[in-house]
């Protein structure tokens, strides 16, 4: 009988082994998956913030791409929601930011190009007020599309608190966007917008109507 009970205390004993170990392992897996997560936040924000303080790239974009695709916490399902939620947000701003570069190097070029047909005003004929209707047209649908962009800016940078928020009970407060930067970027892109919007009435009173 003793060699009985010794053989099932040595089983308890191996089963309890086996139980503490595989919960040391989870824990730690846990804890990797959750610094993992952390580490793509930060680098999100870091890039983030560059694309708002300086001319964004692509190269911001793909940065941000990627760590969405590395974002996966199965062991932590409430971190890895709240952060593809702030990294999906984080990289719609980058996009916009992006585009709204690109838009405006075009609404300007179209600018230039009709205020410059507008000075070759002695030679108006047909072909003239043709060529200038067609620019004129550019000139509406490039401020039209770059309007709609820092609108958008505007509004992803607004609802981008909503990400933070969700996403703050699981990270280090530092390692989110400044909400100075934030505001700033918004305060930019309301200004560029009135003033394409201003330089685009100028034209208007100039161009055929």
């Amino acid at each position: 009988m003793s060699r009985k009970y010794a053989l099932a205390a040595g089983a308890a004993a191996l089963a309890l082994v086996i139980i503490a170990g595989t919960w040391l392992y989870g824990r730690s897996q846990t804890r990797l998956q959750q610094e993992s997560i952390a580490q793509l936040v930060a680098d999100t924000t870091a890039r983030l913030r560059e694309a708002l303080s300086a001319p964004a790239s692509g190269e911001a974009m793909s940065r941000i791409d990627a760590n969405l695709r590395a974002a996966r916490a199965p062991r932590d399902a409430a971190l890895a929601d709240a952060a593809e939620h702030y990294i999906l947000g984080a990289r719609e701003i980058v996009r916009r930011r992006v585009e709204g570069a690109r838009l405006e190097r075009e609404a300007a070029a179209s600018r230039q190009a009709l205020a410059a047909h507008m000075a070759r005003a002695s030679s108006r004929n047909n072909a003239w007020i043709k060529e200038a209707m067609a620019l004129k047209k550019k000139v509406e649908r490039s401020h039209y599309d770059l309007g709609l962009t820092l609108k958008a800016l505007d509004e992803l940078l607004f609802t981008f608190p909503d990400a933070e928020k969700r996403l703050a009970p699981h990270v280090d407060q530092a390692l989110l966007l400044d909400v100075g930067v934030r505001e700033a970027a918004r305060k930019q892109a309301r200004e560029d917008a009135a003033r394409a919007a201003a330089e685009l009435e100028k034209l208007r009173s100039l161009a055929p109507r």
